[in-house]
């Protein structure tokens, strides 16, 4: 395993990192986590709402038997309601931390459904938005409380998490009455913006956490478009081409791919051992990726992260827009909509764009910004019937 230091903390940080959002049950979250670690994997980002809320304690199972010393987990809450705006308390989700107290005892629940006496690191999460940044700086807030948790020891460090763009993230870094230790942003090939962000943190000796290094798993579906692109940049897989794209970019840490299986983990370390792309194909795979979306707003990509929680007319809005996007490209449309179809043949729900009712609960949850609404509307246009 590739490891990069970080100044401010002093770790040695693995290049692939294990995003704990993804986790199917407990069994596979250990037999993953632990392969992952035999493959070198330290680094480890969980948080309170991942997994019907089950992340924490999953991977708290997991870390039972293995060297604590050598990993590096790390937490994470928030003020916000995971979006844009505020929220009440909801110690389960993680969300709506107003008060150093709730900050404290947020601190304390996931230590606890962890199994540890201490953590790593504890991020300011889903900082998207001003809003969200002043709450969490007001006088008895969420900050205050997470310092105060530092200076009793209960952590080492701490870290923020978001999807806001570089002037953003750099405003919050230079205004923040503390300087994070790491900051996790999105970087994948069809959003590798935010590089001024990451020159800005590689400056200060910040670590880079990547987060959705596979477009929220867009990248690492296994269909012949990927499968010819990724032979094209002589990469074994598209996961492979985009985390070798990711973790090998200036001033990235560590690529933190969200982990469900065994052969998850090891495709992961497989690209990390198999060294960055070459400048040439690593251009092929801007150029193709441009051509392919050509059609498609990148920014209007789903990346799954499920923040949108469940629709209240029981779509299933990250594979119903993953289709959508699918269907836009013509190498891949006559398939999906092949698929589609037997899907709702064999009675499997959730896959009509139609009935959403524009009620947009799903908008106002996604830290992606994505016009939810708008884009159920146009898949209905085209969606086979």
């Amino acid at each position: 395993m590739d490891y990069r230091h970080v100044e401010k903390t002093g770790w040695d940080v693995s290049a692939l990192g294990f995003g704990c959002m993804r986790f199917h049950d407990a069994e596979t979250a250990t037999a993953a986590v632990h392969r992952a670690v035999e493959l070198g994997v330290n680094y480890f980002d969980v948080a309170p709402c991942y997994c019907g809320s089950n992340s924490e304690a999953w991977l708290g199972a997991a870390l039972k038997g293995l060297d604590r010393s050598k990993l590096i987990i790390t937490a994470k809450s928030s003020p916000g309601n995971g979006a844009l705006e505020l929220c009440d308390y909801d110690p389960k989700g993680g969300f709506g931390i107003r008060t150093a107290d709730e900050a404290r005892r947020q601190i304390a629940r996931s230590m606890e459904l962890l199994g540890v006496d201490h953590l790593d690191m504890y991020h300011f999460w889903a900082l998207h938005s001003e809003v969200v940044f002043q709450e969490g700086l007001k006088k008895g807030g969420f900050l205050e409380g997470v310092l105060k948790a530092h200076d009793e020891g209960l952590f080492d460090y701490i870290g923020m998490t978001t999807h806001s763009e570089a002037d953003d993230i750099v405003h919050f870094i230079k205004h923040s009455p503390y300087e994070y230790d790491m900051v996790t942003m999105p970087f994948h090939p069809v959003n590798a913006g935010r590089t001024s962000a990451i020159d800005y943190c590689a400056e200060r000796g910040i670590g880079v956490a990547a987060m959705n290094p596979l477009g929220g798993g867009m990248l690492g579906r296994s269909i012949p478009l990927m499968t010819n692109l990724a032979a094209d940049v002589a990469a074994d897989s598209m996961a492979q081409a985009a985390l070798r794209f990711v973790a090998h970019t200036p001033g990235i840490t560590t690529a933190l791919n969200g982990i469900t299986y065994v052969d998850h983990a090891e495709e992961g370390a497989a690209a990390i051992y198999a060294g960055p792309l070459g400048k040439d194909a690593r251009q092929r795979l801007f150029d193709r990726l441009a051509e392919m979306y050509e059609s498609v707003n990148p920014r209007n990509l789903c990346s799954a992260c499920g923040y949108c929680g469940q629709c209240p007319m029981g779509i299933l809005i990250p594979k119903v827009l993953a289709a959508f996007t699918d269907m836009r490209i013509p190498s891949t449309e006559e398939a999906m909509r092949a698929d589609i179809v037997e899907k709702v043949a064999a009675g499997e729900e959730g896959w009509d764009p139609a009935l959403c009712d524009a009620c947009k609960q799903c908008e106002e949850k996604c830290p992606n910004q994505i016009p939810v609404t708008a884009l159920m509307e146009a898949a209905a246009e085209i969606w086979p019937r």
